[in-house]
């Protein structure tokens, strides 16, 4: 089945947006382009024993089972990777983890947390026995909450983690090989090439850069723009500034992963680049965990990963929000059961409207680390302040900036830093940035504005806006747990 059928077989079932004439012939590539980017990207992967072209044609098959048999489905791959894990991995069959498990390795009730810090210090005791390193693929976190964590990665699982990625993209139309601006970290020149992408490096995004980015959507038409949400919103804004004739820069559609995504991004990036953005979920240790359907839910990738909700060290009742914790599927040579991957969700009690049988994850947020403080004490989750963000009009002093992250130096103090194109008023900007942080952050709260020429990004082209000298704060094991909101 090509994925052109696929696309067809998915708007019978689903509906959807495979009606339009943009999705089934975008100006952004003809079908045959695609179709050669897209033959070129699954061999190459399956002359590297990675078949990504079958794993994407059993995801494709299970969409259509309903809820109940994928459930069964999802919960007969868990218990198979936790009898391999239990026999198979040192740490596992160490006494702190056999202790729990000996009974019955399939009951995933039985199975302790697997801290982040587990990870780092015990990574050789995480490899199942047999398993190569020089054979697997290493795959590194950007280290921007902390250490860096490596997790290794067999053939296999690599092929279910790319099917993973591009299997709910067939939910909007979007095929393997669709013509892309993709604004990212790094990418080789290769890949960019067989995977029909156009890249522009998120880690500095020069006036001159995003002008270039302007050019290419102006004169190649792809129908595709996919990269982290803060690189994706900067050039919406850049749009946006320049004044340019919106209709002719506008993309059938918008990908974004990698970050938390806040509403007044998602509202930039509608008005001035895509008429529909698509939110993806993963990370380094897990690969792809959810994604946005044409409903709008973000669907969790059940038959790739395993997601639970715990709130107070036990785990949350539906609907409960609380920290996301995370078993791998896929991945035999290192697999992580039960791991605290660091952000807050809640899985909804009930299922999409759409029809499809994956659970939805809601709610989504950052990681519970990243944590800030009021003036009177009170600890709350630091992107409150990317939400306050949205208060400000894109015409207003601060919501002109192109970038703005907020250092929190103590309680009370307070240092915004500002990148501008095009210098505001300074004592309208003062007021602003003031009032939004004593009305967020508590009376007192006492700041100090600087502008800048640039705001460094993460060499991986990630952005967060707000962060805790010192690095970021931990959160509290007693009681005095943060508010999260």
């Amino acid at each position: 089945m090509t994925n052109v059928e696929i696309a067809a077989s998915h708007e019978r079932r689903f509906g959807g947006d495979f009606g339009s004439r943009k999705a089934r012939d975008p100006a952004g590539g003809g079908r045959f382009e695609r179709a050669f980017h897209r033959a070129m990207y699954l061999g190459i992967q399956r002359l590297r024993g990675r078949p990504v072209g079958r794993w994407m044609q059993h995801l494709v098959s299970w969409d259509a089972l309903d809820e109940a048999r994928y459930a069964a489905l999802a919960r007969q791959r868990l218990e198979t990777v936790l009898e391999l894990a239990s026999a198979g991995v040192p740490l596992y069959r160490s006494c702190a983890w056999r202790k729990h498990i000996a009974s019955d390795p399939r009951d995933i009730a039985r199975w302790p947390l697997l801290d982040r810090a587990d990870l780092i210090e015990r990574k050789n005791e995480l490899l199942a026995y047999g398993a190569v390193p020089a054979l697997l693929l290493a795959r590194r976190s950007s280290a921007s909450t902390g250490r860096p964590v490596e997790v290794l990665w067999d053939r296999h699982a690599v092929a279910w983690s790319w099917a993973a990625e591009y299997h709910p993209m067939l939910w909007h139309g979007l095929e393997i090989g669709t013509r892309t601006l993709r604004l990212w970290g790094s990418a080789s020149l290769i890949e960019n090439f067989v995977l029909n992408r156009h890249f522009v490096p998120a880690d500095a995004l020069t006036p001159a850069r995003l002008e270039a980015a302007v050019r290419y959507l102006d004169a190649f038409r792809p129908q595709l723009v996919w990269g982290t949400p803060s690189a994706v919103h900067e050039l919406a804004r850049y749009i946006g500034r320049t004044g340019r004739a919106e209709d002719a820069f506008r993309v059938p559609y918008v990908k974004v992963g990698g970050e938390q995504l806040y509403r007044f991004q998602r509202d930039e990036i509608v008005r001035h680049l895509g008429e529909r953005l698509i939110e993806s979920y993963g990370c380094t240790e897990m690969g792809p965990i959810a994604a946005e359907c044409p409903a709008g839910s973000l669907h969790v990738l059940a038959t790739n990963v395993h997601v639970e909700i715990f709130r107070d060290g036990a785990p949350a009742r539906p609907g409960e929000f609380g920290e996301i914790v995370a078993t791998n599927l896929v991945n035999r040579a290192m697999p992580l059961v039960r791991y605290r991957i660091g952000d807050l969700g809640a899985l909804s009690p009930s299922p999409c409207r759409c029809g499809r049988p994956q659970p939805v994850l809601a709610a989504l947020r950052g990681r519970a680390a990243d944590l800030v403080t009021k003036t009177d004490g009170t600890r709350i989750h630091g992107s409150i302040l990317g939400d306050a963000l949205q208060r400000c009009p894109s015409d207003s002093p601060l919501g002109s900036a192109q970038k703005v992250l907020f250092e929190q130096l103590d309680r009370q103090r307070w240092k915004v830093r500002l990148e501008f194109h095009r210098r505001p008023d300074s004592a309208a900007l003062e007021r602003q940035v003031g009032d939004l942080l004593r009305d967020v952050l508590g009376p007192g709260c006492q700041t100090e504005i600087e502008i800048v020429a640039r705001i460094a990004r993460e060499p991986s082209g990630k952005f967060r806006y707000y962060k805790v000298r010192g690095g970021p704060s931990r959160p509290p094991e007693s009681a005095d747990r943060p508010t999260l909101h």
